[in-house]
């Protein structure tokens, strides 16, 4: 006589597939946000990074060529423009006839294009950055506010001292936040 073992089925019950999708919904649900958030951040960071190291460029290119250099937002690459933010781009030259502006006598260094991501960068009313030959900015001590209206947790601002020298700040000298106004 043959005895016969039951056979054993290996897998998942349709109540334990459905538990596991739905586990597994929740904590997706609950991640897209954050990481949405941290891509924003990074983006912040990005365009922080590219802003000083524009600054520190334009600053080396005043003490090497000996003229002042100028860093102004410029919406076509071609002349500095009167527009809100920096977000539109900005243009880099050496102002020879130290008139400030970009003209025929002046060399033009670099030209960064704007970008379409949400950012915001303002700095009040202050269109332009001007490096003397000796490497300082005149002026008044700049603030340069790097923010996403979505995300204004994230705001962070570059602060440019007369030295010219730029740091980043996280918080107004208050110590309130930044936000985006």
């Amino acid at each position: 006589m043959d005895i016969r073992t039951p056979t054993r089925w290996r897998g998942f019950t349709l109540l334990e597939m459905l538990i596991s999708l739905t586990v597994a919904a929740i904590i997706t649900t609950s991640a897209i946000p954050a990481l949405h958030g941290l891509i924003q951040r990074n983006r912040i960071s990005n365009e922080i990074s590219t802003f000083v190291t524009h600054l520190h460029y334009s600053r080396s290119e005043a003490i090497k060529r000996g003229a002042r250099a100028v860093m102004c937002r410029s919406k076509d690459g071609e002349s500095c423009s009167r527009t809100e933010g920096w977000q539109e781009g900005w243009i880099i030259f050496a102002d020879y006839n130290a008139n400030r502006e970009f003209d025929g006598r002046d060399d033009l260094l670099q030209v960064k294009q704007g970008f379409d991501n949400g950012i915001a960068i303002t700095s009040g009313r202050r269109r332009r950055i001007v490096y003397q030959t000796n490497g300082t900015s005149p002026g008044t001590n700049g603030t340069y506010v790097f923010c996403d209206p979505d995300y204004p947790e994230y705001a962070r601002a570059i602060i440019l001292s007369n030295l010219g020298r730029p740091r980043l700040a996280r918080n107004r000298p208050s110590g309130d936040d930044l936000g985006c106004g």
